[in-house]
């Protein structure tokens, strides 16, 4: 990333704290999690997309039918990233229309995750319509 990018980013991430600390009802101190929540959907898209092609290359053809089984929850912790199921993906999240309810869909992404990881139960954040649905405050559109 060279230096003009990171300073692009580096705006677009002081406008988005901006647009929540006025447009929310959280202070921000309450307001981290939920980014971080945020964070870790785009994290762990990235990571399940890298390692998609890893598992893909991996997986065991069946002698008897000539294809390859479907990838699990254990193909991907082996490389490393984890299953994200479709309407938990960040790119799902952004893509979806407009008049959807955006911080609805991202609770529901979170428990999603909970459900396949057990061990994240009651970690993840699912507060996001303190942020409204407003897909520009929840920080999906500009």
């Amino acid at each position: 990333m060279n230096q003009t990018n990171i300073k692009q980013l580096e705006t677009e991430l002081w406008d988005a704290a901006d647009d929540l600390r006025a447009n929310s009802k959280l202070t921000a101190g309450e307001y981290k999690d939920p980014l971080l929540g945020l964070v870790l959907l785009r994290f762990a898209q990235n990571r399940y997309e890298d390692a998609k092609v890893e598992v893909q290359n991996s997986l065991p053809i069946n002698p008897r039918t000539g294809k390859k089984r479907a990838a699990n929850k254990d193909d991907f912790a082996g490389q490393g990233a984890m299953f994200i199921p479709e309407k938990a993906k960040y790119d799902y999240l952004a893509g979806l229309p407009e008049g959807e309810n955006i911080a609805e869909a991202i609770n529901n992404a979170m428990k999603l995750i909970e459900a396949e990881y057990p061990d994240l139960a009651g970690i993840l954040p699912k507060s996001y319509q303190e942020f409204g649905s407003s897909p520009k405050v929840v920080g999906f559109r500009n």
